[in-house]
C-alpha cells in the first residue's frame, strides 16, 4: 500500500518526480528569495534619520486641498466644451474636491459674479442669488457634489463677463480655505444641449457635423450663427455627468440612449430625467444593445416597444426611407453635371436590428418602414430605432441622414435650403414665415408658467367686450414688438432690426413665447401665468381691515357684556358691587377676543397671500407647482422658506416694468443677499428682507407629488367622451374640460363642478357656445368670473391665461380647476396671521398628435456640391474671440 507521500509523487510526477529532483528546486526557491530580499535590503541601505525627517518634511508641504474641478452639467471632457450657461436656466455645477492633509467638514459657497467678483443682482429684484451645499472631505479621498445655481439675465450690456465663484468654507463660518472662480460662455436663445448617452459615446461625435447641429449660416454675428445644439457626449464608466436637479434640464432638449446601464444614472438623475420627458423632453433610444438593458429599468413602463429579438435588416427594409427622405439631385460629380439619387446602400451587408414589438400605447413613426417607433409621454416623447443609429451605412455613408434626422428621430419641422445676399448657403425653415432660430422649433420642453405668452391687456379687453376672442384685433394686440427681443436671422437674409412681431402664429406654438435670452423653458416673472398672478396679487394684496360693521358688532358684543350681563350674572349672585371688580378683567379679555377676530397683532401685522399654478400631465403622479406668494407686514422682517422637495428653486419675484423698488433705498444703496442652501432633500431660501408696512413677492417652484397614483387617469371612448379619474388629496373646485375636436376642429366643453380625491366621473363633451365664456358656472364663480366677491381674491386673470382656445391644437384636451387648500412642501417662517391660498390647477388630459414627418424641401447640395462648413473647433474660437 501507498504512503501518502507516494500518492502525492504520483499523483503530481512532473514536478515532484524524484528526491533528487525536490532537493534541486529547493535551493533555488532559495536562492530566488535571496536575491530579492537581497535587493531591496543587503544592496539598497537603510533609510537614515536625516532622510526620512525630509520625506517627512516633504509629504506635509503638500497643500491641504487639491485645485477643485468645476465643471458645468451636462459635460463631458472634449475641449470644445466652453462650461456653458443660458441666462435665466438654473444650472448645475459639478465639483471635484479632495482633502490632503486632514479630514474636513465645511460647505461650499457659489454665486455669480461679474470679472470683478461683484455679485451680479436678480433681474428687476433689489437682490443678489448665493447658495450653499454641506460638503465633507475624507482625508485622501476624491469627492464630487453638484451646486444649483442661477445665472441671471444680462443686462443690455450683453458682452458682460460671468464667472461662476466657488469658495469652500468652514461649517462654523469663517474665511473660505480653498476659492475658485470658473469662466462660463454664455448659450444663445436658440442654444440647447443634445446629450449622447452610449458606451461608445466618441461615436457619435459624426452628428457635430450635420446641420441639425450646426445649421448653414451666412456671414453673420455669433449670436445669429449659434449652433442650435451642442453635443455633449459624457464618459458613462463609473458616473453620468448629467443633473440630478429637474430644473437644470430646462438646457437639454434631446437624449440619445445607446447601450448604457441605466443604473450608472442616480435615483436622482433617473426621477429628473421622467419629470423632464412628461414636460416636452424628447429620448431616442438605440434599439439594438438598449431596450433588453431598459425593459426593467426606470423607464420601463415608458417604452414604445419590447425587444423581439436580434435580426439582420437587409437593404429592402428601407426602401421606404428611399421612398419618402431621398430626392433627385443636380450635381457635379466626376467633373460632370448629373442627376442621381443618394439611396441608403448597405456596402457592409445586412444591419443588424431588433425585432421592434409594438406596445399599445405607441405607433410606428410613417413612412419608416416600421423601423421607429414612438410614444407620447405626457407633452415629451420617446422613439426607439430597431437599427443602430450610428451604424456607418446609415449615419455616415447615407447622405440623406441629416434630413431623416431631423424629421423622423428630432420630429422638427421641415427645412429648405437656400442662399443668403452673400451668395452662401443658409438653413431655413420651409416655412418662410417662421424664424429659423425660434427657440420653439429646437425644443419641445414647455412649462406653461414659464413660457405661456402674457397676453393679458388682450383678456381685459376681451372681458370689457373692446374686441372679440380671435378676431384680427385681438391677435394685433398681442403681435407688438418686444423691446427686449435681440436681433435674429431670417431664413432669407441678414435682419439687423427686431422682428416686427414676435408671437407669430400664436396658434401653431399654443400659445408659448419665448424670451430674448432664455429663449424656451427658462426662469421667467413676465410670462403670462406670472403676470396674472402679480395682477392677482395686487388686487388682493395687504392686510384684512375690519370693516365699520365689524367694529359696530364687536363694540355692540363688548358693551353687551361689560354692563347688563355681568350685573345680571353678579345680581343672581347678590353680589352687585363685584361687578367693578370684574370690569378690568372683561375688558381684557375683550381686547384679546378684538385681536383675534380681526386677526391682528398689534405693531407686528403680517399677512401671507399666495397665488399658485400647478400644471400636471395624465399619467403621471407629480406634477409642476409654481408659487407667488406675497407677504406684507407692518414692521421690518426677515422671511426664511423651507422647502421639503429636493427640487425646490424659489427667488424674489421681479417687479413688472412700471414698478419701482421700494424696499431697497430703505435698507440702503446695496443689493440684499438672497441665499439658497440645500442640504440633501432640504432646500431653504433666506434673506428675504421685508420693510415695515410694505410687502414683497417670491416666486418658488418645484415638481411635487401628493399621492403614489397618477395625479389625472383619462381614457377616451368611442362615442367621443370619456372617463376621468382623480387621485390627488386635494378637493378641487370649478372644474371643466376644454378640447378642440381632432375632426372637426371645433371647441368643445364638459362641465365637472367638484373633484374629490379618489373619484371617478364620466364625461361627455358638447360644443361651445362661446369661444370665451366658455361656462356659465366660471362667469358666476365668486372666484372666477369677471365680478368677483369683495374681499375674495379673484383668479380671473389665471383663468384667462389658460382657458384662450387659441393655445388648443387638434386633440389637445386640458382640464381646469383651482382649489383653496395649501399645498404640501412649503412652509414661510415667520407665520403670518393672516394667509390666503389660492391655486389653479390644469391637467393636461391628451396632447394632439404628432403629424406625418415631411422630409426637407431640397438639400444642403441644392447648389450642386457639397457647401464647405467650419469644425467645431473652429466655430468655437469665433466665439471666444467675439
Amino acid at each position: 500500500m501507498a504512503s501518502t507521500l507516494e500518492s502525492a509523487r504520483n499523483e503530481f510526477t512532473p514536478l515532484l518526480a524524484s528526491p533528487m529532483q525536490r532537493n534541486w528546486l529547493t535551493a533555488l526557491m532559495l536562492l530566488s528569495l535571496l536575491a530579492t530580499t537581497g535587493c531591496s535590503g543587503c544592496f539598497k541601505p537603510a533609510e537614515t534619520l536625516e532622510e526620512r525627517e525630509k520625506r517627512l518634511a516633504k509629504e506635509e508641504t503638500k497643500d491641504d486641498f487639491e485645485p477643485p474641478k468645476l465643471n458645468v452639467l451636462p459635460s463631458d471632457d472634449r475641449r470644445t466644451q466652453l462650461n456653458r450657461v443660458k441666462p435665466g436656466h438654473w444650472t448645475n455645477v459639478s465639483t471635484l474636491m479632495k482633502a490632503n492633509n486632514y479630514d474636513f467638514r465645511g460647505e461650499l459657497f457659489a454665486s455669480t459674479v461679474d470679472s470683478d467678483s461683484n455679485p451680479i443682482p436678480i433681474t428687476d429684484t433689489d437682490y443678489y442669488f448665493t447658495a450653499t451645499r454641506p460638503i465633507a472631505l475624507p482625508k485622501g479621498q476624491d469627492r464630487w457634489s453638484d451646486m444649483l445655481f442661477y445665472p441671471p439675465l444680462l443686462d443690455k450690456n450683453i458682452s458682460q463677463s460671468r464667472l461662476f465663484a466657488c469658495d469652500l468654507r468652514p461649517v462654523a463660518g469663517g474665511r473660505p480655505v480653498l476659492m475658485d472662480r470658473l469662466a462660463v460662455t454664455r448659450m444663445h436663445a436658440q442654444e440647447y444641449y443634445m446629450v449622447v448617452l452610449a458606451s461608445a459615446s466618441d461615436q457619435y461625435q459624426f452628428l457635430e457635423a450635420t446641420d441639425v447641429i450646426r445649421p448653414l449660416h451666412g456671414l453673420v454675428s455669433a449670436d445669429q450663427s449659434a449652433p442650435h445644439y451642442r453635443l455633449v457626449l459624457p464618459k458613462t464608466v463609473d458616473r453620468v455627468s448629467i443633473p440630478e436637479n429637474p430644473m437644470a434640464w430646462t438646457t437639454i432638449a434631446y437624449v440619445i440612449w445607446d447601450g448604457i446601464d441605466p443604473e450608472l444614472l442616480s435615483l436622482d438623475q433617473q426621477q429628473a430625467m421622467i419629470d423632464w420627458l412628461h414636460f416636452g423632453g424628447q429620448l431616442i433610444i438605440s434599439g439594438p444593445d438598449s431596450l433588453d438593458r431598459l425593459k426593467l429599468s426606470f423607464l420601463a413602463d415608458y417604452l414604445p416597444a419590447e425587444d423581439g429579438g436580434s435580426i439582420e435588416l437587409p437593404e429592402e427594409r428601407f426602401a421606404e426611407w428611399n421612398k419618402r427622405f431621398v430626392t433627385e439631385e443636380h450635381i457635379y460629380e466626376n467633373e460632370a453635371w448629373q442627376d442621381v439619387r443618394y439611396e441608403v446602400k448597405l456596402q457592409a451587408g445586412n444591419v443588424r436590428g431588433s425585432d421592434l414589438q409594438l406596445r399599445p400605447e405607441a405607433s410606428y413613426v410613417p413612412h419608416t418602414g416600421d423601423l421607429v417607433a414612438e410614444r407620447r409621454v405626457g407633452r415629451g416623447r420617446i422613439a426607439v430605432t430597431a437599427f443602430q443609429i450610428r451604424s456607418p451605412d446609415i449615419s455616415r455613408n447615407w447622405k440623406n441622414f441629416d434630413n431623416f434626422f431631423n424629421s423622423v428621430l428630432l420630429r422638427r419641422a421641415p427645412r429648405e435650403f437656400r442662399t443668403t445676399e452673400d451668395n452662401l448657403p443658409s438653413s431655413g425653415w420651409k416655412d418662410d414665415s417662421i424664424n429659423f432660430n425660434d427657440p420653439r422649433w429646437v425644443t419641445s420642453l414647455r412649462f406653461m408658467s414659464r413660457d405661456l405668452a402674457d397676453m393679458t391687456s388682450t383678456h381685459r379687453k376681451i372681458d370689457a367686450g373692446e374686441i372679440e376672442v380671435g378676431s384680427k384685433e385681438a391677435a394685433r394686440a398681442e403681435q407688438q414688438p418686444n423691446e427686449e427681443w435681440e436681433t435674429f436671422v431670417d431664413a432669407n437674409q441678414i435682419m439687423r432690426e427686431r422682428p416686427k412681431q414676435l408671437n407669430l402664429k400664436i396658434d401653431e406654438f399654443a400659445g408659448f413665447t419665448v424670451d430674448a435670452q432664455a429663449g424656451i423653458g427658462g426662469w421667467s416673472d413676465k410670462s403670462g401665468i406670472a403676470v396674472a398672478a402679480r395682477d392677482c396679487l395686487r388686487e388682493a394684496a395687504g392686510i384684512t381691515i375690519p370693516s365699520g360693521n365689524f367694529v359696530l358688532r364687536v363694540t355692540a358684543g363688548y358693551l353687551l357684556v361689560l354692563v347688563p350681563l355681568n350685573w345680571f350674572v353678579f345680581w343672581l349672585m347678590g353680589r352687585v358691587e363685584w361687578a367693578w371688580i370684574a370690569a378690568p378683567i372683561i375688558a381684557v379679555a375683550g381686547a384679546i377676543c378684538v385681536i383675534k377676530l380681526a386677526e391682528l397683532d398689534i405693531g407686528f401685522a403680517r399677512s401671507r397671500t399666495e397665488i399658485a399654478f400647478m400644471e400636471a400631465h395624465a399619467g403621471y403622479h407629480r406634477a409642476h407647482l409654481t408659487r407667488y406668494t406675497s407677504l406684507y407686514t407692518s414692521l421690518s422682517t426677515t422671511y426664511d422658506l423651507s422647502f421639503t422637495e429636493s427640487s425646490a428653486v424659489a427667488l424674489p419675484f421681479g417687479r413688472s416694468r412700471d414698478a419701482r423698488s421700494n424696499q431697497s433705498r430703505r435698507f440702503g444703496e446695496a443689493y440684499s443677499e438672497v441665499h439658497y442652501h440645500q442640504d440633501g432633500g432640504d432646500v431653504h431660501l433666506s434673506g428675504l428682507q421685508v420693510a415695515s408696512n410694505s410687502s414683497t413677492m417670491i416666486h418658488s417652484e418645484y415638481f411635487t407629488s401628493s399621492s403614489s397614483k397618477p395625479m389625472f387617469q383619462w381614457k377616451e371612448d368611442t362615442a367621443g367622451g370619456g372617463s376621468l379619474v382623480y387621485s390627488a388629496p386635494e378637493t378641487l373646485t370649478d372644474v371643466g374640460i376644454i378640447r378642440r375636436n381632432e375632426k372637426t376642429k371645433l371647441i368643445e366643453v364638459a362641465w365637472v363642478g367638484d373633484l374629490t380625491t379618489d373619484s371617478e366621473q364620466p364625461i361627455q363633451f358638447q360644443v361651445a357656445k362661446s369661444n370665451w365664456e366658455l361656462f356659465p358656472q366660471w362667469e358666476a364663480s365668486e372666484v372666477l368670473g369677471m365680478n368677483p366677491t369683495p374681499g375674495e381674491v379673484s383668479l380671473r386673470h389665471l383663468l384667462n391665461a389658460v382657458k384662450d382656445v387659441q393655445q388648443l391644437k387638434p386633440g389637445d384636451t386640458r382640464l381646469i380647476g383651482w382649489t383653496s387648500e395649501d399645498m404640501p412642501g412649503l412652509t414661510i417662517n415667520p407665520a403670518s396671521t393672516q394667509r390666503t391660498i389660492r391655486t389653479v390647477v390644469v391637467g393636461h388630459l391628451k396632447q394632439a398628435p404628432l403629424g406625418v414627418p415631411e422630409r426637407d424641401a431640397n438639400t444642403r447640395r441644392f447648389l450642386g456640391q457639397e457647401p464647405a462648413q467650419l469644425q467645431a473647433m473652429e466655430l468655437d474660437t469665433i466665439e471666444q474671440l467675439n
